[in-house]
């Protein structure tokens, strides 16, 4: 079985999941740092790098389960009432940080203050 990470809906390895390596389907055993052991039905055994995993042409996690994607604000709206609020603060200095412009794009004179031009 295999997860996800991030709006990419990309397989993710993890224990339990099956990979294809070198041509042949194999079971995730363990990860120990960066190695992985891997199982065949038959009882074959192996354990490689995992760089050398993810190089091989032919890999792939096979029949990995797409879990359900977390609602944006899903997670926000189970804070508290104050919480939400205090962060939601944060907004307009966390856009000019991010654009320079100190309010809502739209909505500001123009001027970029020079310690948040992202030209600079």
């Amino acid at each position: 079985m295999g997860g996800t990470h991030g709006k990419s809906q990309r397989p993710v390895m993890e224990i339990g999941a099956h990979v294809a390596y070198r041509g042949q389907t194999w079971q995730v055993a363990a990860l120990q740092g960066p190695r992985v052991y891997l199982l065949q039905e038959d009882g074959t055994e192996t354990s490689l790098l995992l760089g050398r995993l993810f190089a091989d042409p032919g890999f792939e996690v096979v029949g990995a389960r797409m879990p359900d994607a977390v609602p944006q604000w899903g997670l926000f709206e189970t804070v508290p009432l104050a919480a939400q609020q205090r962060a939601l603060a944060w907004l307009p200095h966390i856009r000019e940080v991010e654009t320079g412009l100190p309010h809502a794009p739209g909505s500001h004179d123009g001027q970029i203050r020079p310690e948040c031009d992202p030209e600079r």
